[in-house]
């Protein structure tokens, strides 16, 4: 690692890990944060695998995308086109689960269901005692009111990026087997995905580690 930055995923783990192990009182909390498709669940969900499979720590993939305000309250916001943006998500829900994460709390955690491109609210089941819960998202660390008390939870907190040309890439592919048709897709790119990511980025420099989502994953 130099400045902050890994270019290796291996020493990624082993950093991770040994942190968890460096401290009592858990669940330990690592938030990740980047813009939309750099790769940030692909990281959340190797890292809690590996930490469980390699290291034999009890760990969570919590994604954030469970709090995504439900279709027909951005319909009533008038908000539904501009889902995905910072205002579209649950902040102060997601606030809370994370103070039960960090109180050891056994609660379900929602998840997001991309057929029905709806929250389910009974997705994931917390017990309180897992060693290591990894919490993901696009807004994580932002700077904007309940945001930054959400980012404050965190032990490790991680950037991931990757260029725009991979994000259109990835999104394109994303929002093609969703449904949506190629013209939609790229509207969605450009009116939503992309605006986005320039607002997540402003939040990079609050992060500790900086991960290549292009290259390092």
């Amino acid at each position: 690692m130099a400045d902050g930055v890994f270019h290796s995923y291996s020493d990624l783990l082993s950093e991770v890990a040994a942190r968890v192990r460096g401290v009592s009182g858990r669940p330990y909390l690592l938030g990740i944060a980047g813009p939309p498709a750099a790769g940030k669940s692909t990281l959340a969900r190797r890292l809690a695998n590996d930490l469980s499979r390699v290291h034999g720590l009890v760990a969570r993939h919590c994604p954030m995308d469970g709090f995504h305000l439900s279709n027909e309250r951005l319909e009533a916001m008038g908000l539904r086109a501009a889902k995905g943006r910072i205002d579209t998500f649950d902040s102060q829900g997601l606030l809370v689960a994370v103070q039960r994460l960090s109180a050891k709390r056994a609660f379900w955690w929602p998840l997001y269901s991309r057929s029905r491109h709806e929250p389910v609210a009974d997705g994931l089941r917390i017990t309180g005692d897992e060693d290591v819960c990894i919490v993901e998202g696009n807004y994580l660390l932002c700077d904007a009111p309940v945001w930054r008390d959400i980012g404050s939870f965190f032990e490790i907190r991680i950037f991931v990026d990757a260029p725009d040309k991979v994000l259109r890439r990835r999104l394109l592919g994303r929002h093609r087997s969703g449904g949506r048709n190629l013209d939609q897709a790229v509207a969605k790119i450009a009116r939503t995905d992309l605006p986005n990511a320039r607002r997540i980025r402003a939040g990079k420099g609050a992060a500790e580690i900086v991960i290549d989502g292009a290259g390092c994953l």
